[in-house]
């Protein structure tokens, strides 16, 4: 039996052609992430140059006060702890140049003493209630600016006593204003023997008899102030004027100016100016300086007392 031949280009000894490049499939997502190298740090080469001087930090000519930036103009970032406060200062030194130095003021600590109100400079007008000597001051004014005075003094813990012809006018005042029963006392009757109060509770005795002060000087003790209202300054209450270390008045009259100007040895341009004054104003008279203040008075003050008037 014959078996056929292959043709020529079917030898097995023929060198066959390679086969074709199967495309690979791309690896994952994960595979082809990038892995990180670690770098040797290299040491500066040794040179024989200066070292660079870095640039000093300075502070905005518009703001004295801000932090200090850099050359580029950015500021530092504050650098706060866990609760959000500012870190402490380091112990060291600290140093200012002098242009800073020069912006630097101290303020002058306000004056002691009850405030009264501020004058036309905003100056605020403290009024010396309470020292551990008496004090007499006499109010030529009506019951709401009274009660103006002891309501700002209920803050330092004064206790009032009031002595007065007509006690409707002061019905509830202490109540209202301290929310308690024993802070304001109102009597018919002069308390007799002096009395005196403590550094923590002074004590303000209040004569509210009309056109007079009380007949005779009551004595007092230490940290008692006696405060006379004089609802209409005429010659009976010349006296509690005379005998006051120092005066408040509300706007006055004709009359009334020209027997304080008279009572009070003031000038006559003093007398005009207690005519013309606001109803939200004052006039401090005593303690070396006359002083006229605006009361600037407070929304609570408002909601308890009004408006100012006499």
């Amino acid at each position: 039996m014959s078996y056929p031949m292959p043709y020529p280009e079917e030898r097995a000894d023929r060198p066959q052609p390679a086969p074709a490049p199967q495309p690979v499939p791309a690896p994952p997502a994960v595979a082809r992430a990038a892995v990180p190298v670690a770098r040797v740090p290299v040491a500066p080469a040794v040179t024989s140059a200066p070292l660079a001087t870095p640039t000093p930090l300075t502070r905005p000519p518009d703001e004295p006060g801000g932090p200090p930036t850099g050359p580029d103009g950015e500021r530092p970032r504050d650098r706060t702890g866990p609760s959000g406060q500012t870190s402490r200062l380091r112990i060291g030194w600290h140093t200012v140049p002098r242009a800073g130095l020069r912006r630097v003021t101290a303020t002058p600590p306000a004056p002691a003493g009850l405030l009264l109100g501020r004058d036309q400079q905003q100056v605020p007008v403290p009024l010396r209630l309470f020292t551990p000597d008496p004090v007499r001051v006499t109010l030529v004014g009506g019951v709401w600016a009274a009660q103006l005075l002891i309501f700002r003094a209920f803050s330092v813990g004064v206790r009032v006593v009031v002595v007065t012809t007509e006690p409707r006018a002061w019905a509830g005042f202490g109540e209202r204003a301290t929310g308690q029963q024993h802070r304001l006392t109102v009597v018919a009757a002069e308390p007799g023997g002096p009395v005196g109060g403590t550094a923590q509770t002074p004590l303000l005795t209040v004569y509210d008899l009309g056109v007079s002060g009380p007949m005779t000087s009551p004595p007092l003790g230490p940290w008692h102030t006696q405060l006379t209202i004089l609802r209409q300054l005429d010659r009976p209450g010349v006296a509690a004027v005379q005998e006051a270390g120092l005066v408040v008045l509300q706007r006055l009259g004709g009359d009334e100016a020209a027997l304080a100007a008279a009572t009070l040895r003031l000038r006559p341009q003093s007398a005009q100016l207690l005519q013309q004054m606001n109803d939200d104003m004052m006039a401090l008279i005593g303690d070396g300086d006359d002083r006229y203040l605006f009361l600037h008075q407070t929304g609570i003050e408002q909601q308890y007392m009004g408006l100012p008037r006499r």
